[in-house]
Order: C-alpha cells, then structure tokens, then sequence
C-alpha cells in the first residue's frame, strides 16, 4: 500500500493546509483588481510579488520603460517583446496607466470606488436567541456582517481609502475603522504612508506584511520573498498592522531610508500577579466585540513601535543589502512561560534586527536574512533559485529559527504557524516537459528542536513531499493532478487531488475537483462542481459539494467562489452537501451588484457549531448582497 502511495505522490495530490497556492493566487488577483498596478510607477519587486509576470516578461517590461521614459496609455503595452494580445487581455484588469502630474495635489485620471457588502446567516444562532436559565449572556448587535469601503486614485501620485466593518453580533458599523493616505512621488521624498499601513521587508524574518506563497508547488517563487518597503492597509482583519506614519526617502539611486512610527490599542486579557502588577496574559486577535465579556478586552493594551529600513545597491555588483531594525514596547509584560513555552521570549520591550541581501550571480538569484531579538535568539534564512536548463529549475531554503525568537510582524516560510523553534530544508524542483505539461514538485525537511504543543517526545522530526503534474490546453482546457505526503509525530497524512478546468464555449466554463485525505485509519473526500456562465453585463456561477470526512483531522481545503473582491477559504469535514450560487450583474459602467447563496446539508449532526454559534439542525444557510460604484 505504501509502495503504490508513494508512486502517486510523484504525480498528484492536494492542499497546503491551511492554504493552497492556486487560492493564494486568487487572493492577490482579487487585490489587484482592486488596487491595479499603475505602469508608470510599479517597481520590479512589485511585479515579481504579484504572481501575474515571468521573469522574461518582468524584464522586457522594465528595459522598455526605461527606453520610452512613461507610458502615456495602455495600449503601449502591445509593442514589449513578449507582451502577445492574449497575455494582454488576461492581465489587463490588473494594470492602469496614469502618467506622472507635476502638481501632487491635482487630480488626474482620477478613480473611485464605493462599496458596501451585507452578509447574514439565515437560521437563528444562539447568540441572537433570548437568554434562558442557563446563560444569560448574548449578543448586543444584530446579525449582519457589514462592510463599507472606499479606494480613491486622484492621480498617479495620491491614494486614499478608508474601510467601516462589523461582525454579526457587534453594534455599530464603525466597529472596525481603518483608513490611509499614500503619497508617492520621484523626489527625495519617494513615499508617505498616513494611517493604517504594513512593511514588507527582506524575507519576512522582521517584517512581512505583504502577500505570501508559503510553501506550495510554485517552489522556486516560495523559496523567496521581495522587499517592498511600506504598502497600505485596508484590509478587514482587525490585527497584524501598524497605524502611524511610514515614509521613504531616496538619498542617492542607490540608497533608500525607509522610516515608521506607529501607536496603536490593542485587544488583549490581562492578570494580576502576587505582586499587583498588571501582566498580559493573552492578545485577542479576532476582533470580536459582540458581548459584554469581549468588549472589556478591547483596547486594553497600548503598542508603541518605530523602525527603520536601509537598502543599499553597490554600485560596482548587482547586490541589494537591506539593514532592518523595529522597536516595539506595550504597555504590559508578558510573563515567562511554563512548560514548553518556557524558552519563548517575555517581558515588554522588544527590539528587533536583521540584515538581508538580495544577489543574482549569473542565473542563480540567492536571498538570505539573518535577525536577532536579544537574549541570543537568532533566526535565518537562506535561499536559492535557478535555472539548470530552459526546462529545469530548482530551488533550495534552509532555515533555523532559535526557540524563543520573537517578532510580532515576522512570517517567514515554515511549518509552524510561528517562525520560532524550528530547523528545516526545503528543495523545490519545476520542470517543464512540453508546452502543455510541467512537474512540480518539493521535498521540505524539518525538526523541533524544543519542546511542543501536545508532543511528549523532544527533538521532533518530519517530511513533506509534494508533485503536481499540470498541463493546458490553450484557451479551452487546464488541470492537474497533484498528491501531498506529510510525516510528523509518527502520523502519515496523505492528499490526493484531481482538478480539471474546460471551456465547453466561450461563455460557458466547467470546474470539477476530487480531493481525499487519509490519517491512519481515516479517509475522506471531497467532490466539487462548478459551473460558470459569463455573458455580457452578467456573470452567474454555481457550485455542487460532496463532502465525505470521519472528523476534522481529515478535511479539505478549497477556494469558494464569492462575491467580487472577497475570499473564502472553508474547511469542508463532516458528512454534507453544500450549494452555492453566485450572481453578479454590471448595472452600468458605473454601479454592479453581487449576490450569493450558500447551503449546506449536514448528515452527521443535529446542531452546527458551538457556544453562542450554535445553530440547532442539520443546516446553515448564508446570504451576501454587495453594491459597488467605480468612477472613471
């Protein structure tokens, strides 16, 4: 049996648990259609880290920018060697050209967009339920989530925007605020960041705010990241960015000074120690301010952070070396952990640094960053990519990160959620065999130095081996065939996946995925259907799920088709059906509307949930109205 597993995982399998390259991929392009890339002022590292060029087609695009100086339209786009029609139609939503203003503050080729999105569920959870004997404690809010959002371009140099969220439960719309002013421009001052904002920086270690594969089939891009400096936040998730001030300055071509201060409140429990000190017990991330209980824990804990980002390219060899380093102090201590949290870092002032390079030595394109956060924790990364010949490519990234390293913005490629008590080696191989088919593949070792969550045994080990065999047809049909073997703490988890896309006609497109996991004696599947229909001013899809999984351990991951400009990524487990309909309609060039219908028909409960989300039955049924108004 395990003979024939281990054949298959040459050729298939599925999902990065808890994402998968190809929804990643969706999550960046439904960003960039909301904030395309304008070509006049988009750098290289942008390009690279938006997953929608090649390397050659990244190159031809800035040797010609430098030749002609700016884009006056994009239809300029056609002449760059590389850029066919067909390449240019599946991109251009992604792109704008607004050539450069000399006055910043007058509007130019302006654009604007308002959106609001509703979204409920229509069988009654218990959170919205009268009290009763046992609980009085309910929600105060009714049960829409709510979300307005504005993105503004008055010209190629000036963004704004600006986001009012609520959860179903909370009260008022202006739960979650959050908004920005970005000022870009080709002086000294190169960028200013007002209000809420993120850094992306060497490879994640310090600072990674920006979008990320993690490890995925796409192995030579997840072995590295790029160093984007500061970029806006408007996102709807509540933690994980900075609101202050964040500028760039341009000393020289060759020498950049990023600097960022930021003060923010932040949800948090605290305790009182045998002294009388206050002390933090744990960061509330989820942004959750529904009850009484979850109230008092918002805004609890002060940050205050400051940084400073260099980046210097010789002039003599094409290396980018990047000097970081971010002081961040809260207004609680968090105390030293017990059992296998000991080694991890306590207290309330953190100062972190790294130093990170970028350097391409002929075809080989190696990045690496090494950081500290006192008391001796060090963690680095070192990675590798190139191409062996016009079909071979393979990659490679080592990496250790010590057990009580520590940074709240760090995300760097691991297996643990938490870049900290962990040594791996990950090599990644992509060959293409014809123009229609290409194998993908990744083997990524990695240890537990340290004690663990749940883990008797010190020193813990495992392996992941994944391939995937695609292959297109062009312009009517695409699929895959990939399978995934992960071994950690003595258990084999096993996924297989086959995905085939075809485009009967030119309106018509029909999806089908098979998924199935195995742990130990467990096996489970997951069936999906799609089927979309795009015509004109509408665009209706419609989903079929089979889900089939002893228990959670066993589930699946698969990207669910939403509403425009959002991004669902669901765990199906359980016995279920699940039904989804999504219509969307182009009103006018101005105003669109978006609508979905989801269902789903458990066979192996009577109650959906738990605690104040409980729903009583075998079935949830969840409804999204959305409105969009663009101006040109």
């Amino acid at each position: 049996m395990k003979t024939i597993l281990l054949f298959l995982t040459s050729f298939s399998c599925f999902a990065q648990i808890p994402t998968q390259v190809e929804e990643e991929k969706q999550s960046s392009f439904d960003y960039y259609l909301a904030n395309p890339l304008n070509i006049n002022l988009v750098s290289e590292t942008e390009l690279q880290s938006s997953l929608l060029f090649n390397s050659d087609q990244i190159t031809a695009f800035i040797a010609f920018r430098k030749q002609i100086g700016s884009f006056q339209s994009i239809l300029e786009l056609q002449t760059i060697p590389g850029w066919d029609l067909a390449f240019l139609r599946r991109i251009q939503d992604y792109l704008v050209c607004q050539p450069m203003t000399p006055n910043w503050w007058k509007p130019n080729a302006s654009t604007h967009q308002i959106l609001f999105k509703s979204d409920w569920t229509v069988e009654t959870k218990k959170g919205f339920t009268d009290p009763d004997l046992r609980s009085k404690i309910r929600y105060i809010g009714d049960r829409t989530n709510q979300t307005l959002r504005y993105r503004g371009q008055l010209n190629a140099n000036l963004r704004i925007g600006f986001l009012l969220q609520k959860d179903a439960g909370e009260k008022d719309l202006s739960d979650f605020s959050s908004g920005f002013i970005a000022f870009k421009s080709q002086g000294v001052l190169e960028k200013v960041l007002l209000g809420d904002f993120i850094n992306q920086w060497g490879q994640g270690l310090v600072q990674s705010g920006g979008f990320s594969l993690g490890k995925s089939f796409e192995s030579i891009k997840a072995t590295q990241k790029f160093n984007l400096g500061g970029l806006v936040y408007s996102s709807s998730v509540e933690y994980g960015y900075y609101r202050g001030i964040n500028a760039t300055f341009k000393l020289k071509e060759n020498l950049r000074i990023q600097t960022f201060v930021s003060y923010r409140n932040l949800d948090a429990t605290t305790g009182i120690d045998s002294t009388g000190k206050t002390y933090l017990r744990t960061r509330v991330e989820d942004g959750f301010h529904r009850t009484n209980s979850e109230i008092s824990h918002r805004n609890a804990m002060q940050e205050k952070t400051a940084g400073a980002n260099l980046s210097f390219t010789p002039l003599s060899i094409p290396l980018i070396l990047q000097l970081n380093a971010v002081y961040t102090l809260w207004s609680f201590p968090k105390p030293i952990g017990i059992g296998y949290k000991q080694p991890e870092w306590s207290g309330n002032e953190l100062k972190n640094y790294s130093i990170s390079f970028q350097y391409p030595l002929k075809n080989i394109r190696m990045v690496g960053e090494l950081a500290y956060a006192g008391l001796n924790q060090y963690s680095f990364i070192h990675s590798a990519a190139t191409s062996l010949s016009k079909k071979l490519d393979i990659s490679y990234l080592l990496r250790h990160y010590s057990a009580g390293y520590f940074s709240p913005k760090s995300n760097g490629l691991s297996e643990n959620a938490e870049n900290l008590n962990e040594i791996g080696l990950f090599l990644g191989l992509g060959y293409q065999i014809n123009r229609r088919m290409k194998l993908s593949s990744y083997f990524d070792y990695f240890r537990f130095p340290g004690p663990k969550y749940q883990v008797v045994n010190p020193n813990t080990s495992g392996w992941e081996l994944l391939s995937r065999l695609q292959w297109e047809k062009r312009h009517s049909a695409r699929g895959f065939i990939q399978g995934k073997w992960t071994r950690k703490e003595e258990k084999d988890l096993i996924q297989i996946s086959l995905d085939g896309h075809y485009i009967a006609i030119k309106s018509w497109d029909f999806h089908v995925r098979v998924m199935g996991s195995s742990l130990g004696s467990e096996i489970g599947f997951l069936l999906l259907q799609d089927i979309k229909w795009d015509q004109g001013k509408w665009n209706i899809q419609g989903r079929f799920a089979l889900i089939n999984t002893p228990s959670y351990d066993t589930r699946n991951y698969a990207y669910e088709p939403g509403v425009p400009y959002s991004f669902l990524l669901p765990a199906h487990a359980g016995k279920a059906i699940k039904t989804t309909l999504v219509i969307a309609y182009q009103w006018n060039k101005e105003i669109s509307l978006a609508a979905k219908w989801a269902r789903i028909q458990y066979q192996d409960r009577t109650e959906i949930g738990s605690s104040l989300e409980a729903i009583e039955g075998n079935h949830k049924t969840d409804i999204t109205l959305q409105i969009s108004y663009k101006m040109h």
